[in-house]
Parts: structure tokens; C-alpha cells; sequence
């Protein structure tokens, strides 16, 4: 199976990697010598960056027209008018 990743979506992870790693070496240099850098504020600043352009980003080329409803069957809300209340 072949997944597709568009060149946006590819270039945003890439800038969500690059500031939790930015913010890793700046964590451990802040620390002072030897020490080690705050490793889940930059995976959790790489996750942010990439949800919100996820989530904030609206396009998207499968979407949905009005006759996107197979051919012969009913709407659901003539469904639920044809049930018989017991």
C-alpha cells in the first residue's frame, strides 16, 4: 500500500521536527554543560505545530458533492418517517 503525502502537509512536518529539535538543543545548552535537553516539550511543540496546521488547514480535493448519494436509495430522514411507532 502506497500513502501520499502531499508537499504542504510533507514541509509542515518538517518545520514541526525542526522547532521540537530547536527547542531540545536549546533546553540542554540552557541547562548548562552535560545536561540533557527537555525531550517532551519538543515532541510535544513538534506535535502542536503539526495538529494545528492539520486542523487549521481546510483543504482537501475528495469532497463530497450533492449527488454523492448512490443511485436508488432514500434519504435517511423518509426512512425514519416510514417506521411504525409500536
Amino acid at each position: 500500500m502506497t500513502l501520499h503525502i502531499e508537499d504542504v502537509h510533507l514541509l509542515v512536518l518538517a518545520v514541526g521536527l525542526l522547532a521540537g529539535y530547536a527547542i531540545h538543543t536549546h533546553t540542554g545548552a540552557a541547562a548548562g554543560a552535560g545536561a540533557k535537553g527537555d525531550l517532551v516539550g519538543a515532541i510535544g511543540a513538534a506535535a502542536v505545530i503539526t495538529v494545528l496546521f492539520l486542523l487549521l488547514y481546510a483543504g482537501g480535493s475528495a469532497q463530497a458533492g450533492p449527488d454523492s448519494r448512490p443511485e436508488g436509495h432514500a434519504l435517511a430522514s423518509h426512512q425514519v418517517s416510514t417506521v411504525r411507532a409500536t
